[in-house]
């Protein structure tokens, strides 16, 4: 469908900025009665807070109806084959959205469906949580044009640093990706294409009078295999307070959740008037009540 939103690589930036504008908009109201009688299915293969219940939320906020599906209660559990799924999902739903954790899935269930699908994370992206981030950063520094903030993304080269990278392209953000050289690949291939994003290996040197620090967990789900390893190999990546204190007076500090407190980040950075967490968190909210207006409209 032309208005799902499945990838940060492929949402126009004017549709991006579209969203963002909105999002603003519906902070503001909190709620908005525009889509009465519409019924929203969430299909949700991986845990989740903050984003379920975001869009639950927003959903409801908007007027609708959200149908949270658990997978195992389908046919999907059975064998049956995910464009059919689509293909009947389409018959009862106004939209869907899928949290799984396959990229490609998401992309078959798009190219079967006659219904928008929004992305809630995939092993490839996360753009609704980027969305909400990039609205963050906008809304804490008001009056400081995006494209002048010196952004710094420390962490695995996963879903949040690919989308991170696609919408920092797309809107000419200043930011660096920093990470130990064997987990860079996904992401150097993606900067490729967007020469004026960087990347490197020295957090010390990459973290000086930035803006905005953001990490994420060394080990995603699904890759808890790896997770003794990737402890000893990130080891020199974590933000803590001398971190913290290399980067602008003014700096703030972001993370997706949830945290692992003594791997990626410090306990004592997290609770630093610097740590804007709860503010992209509650920033979830009027994100996905922007991108179900969006895909419904």
């Amino acid at each position: 469908m032309s208005n799902s939103l499945i990838s940060l690589k492929e949402i126009s930036k004017s549709n991006l900025v579209k969203i963002l504008g909105n999002i603003k908009k519906l902070k503001n109201k909190k709620s908005l009665d525009k889509h009465s009688g519409k019924t929203v299915g969430l299909l949700f293969e991986k845990f989740s807070t903050r984003t379920r219940l975001s869009f639950e939320s927003a959903i409801s906020k908007l007027g609708a109806y959200p149908l949270f599906i658990n997978k195992d209660d389908t046919q999907l559990s059975r064998g049956e084959s995910i464009s059919e799924t689509s293909r009947m999902f389409s018959l009862y739903l106004d939209a869907l959205v899928f949290r799984t954790d396959s990229h490609s899935k998401i992309v078959k269930f798009d190219e079967n469906s006659s219904i928008p699908i929004v992305n809630a994370l995939s092993d490839f992206e996360h753009p609704t949580q980027i969305i909400s981030d990039i609205f963050t950063i906008v809304e804490h520094f008001k009056t400081k044009p995006l494209n002048k903030l010196k952004i710094l993304y420390v962490g695995d080269s996963n879903n949040i640093a690919n989308s991170f990278a696609f919408a920092a392209g797309k809107l000419g953000m200043n930011m660096e990706f920093c990470c130990p050289k064997k987990y860079n690949k996904s992401i150097k291939k993606i900067l490729l294409n967007y020469p004026k994003l960087k990347i490197s290996n020295d957090l010390s040197s990459a973290s000086n009078n930035v803006d905005v620090i953001y990490t994420d967990v060394w080990t995603s789900m699904g890759m808890e295999k790896e997770n003794k390893i990737r402890l000893k190999d990130f080891k020199k990546y974590q933000i803590n307070k001398d971190i913290l204190n290399n980067t602008n007076k003014n700096s703030v500090f972001m993370h997706c959740l949830p945290a692992h407190v003594g791997e990626e980040v410090t306990q004592d950075v997290l609770n630093s008037k610097k740590s804007i967490i709860y503010k992209q968190a509650e920033n979830k909210l009027y994100t996905a009540m922007a991108i179900i207006d969006y895909v419904l409209s």
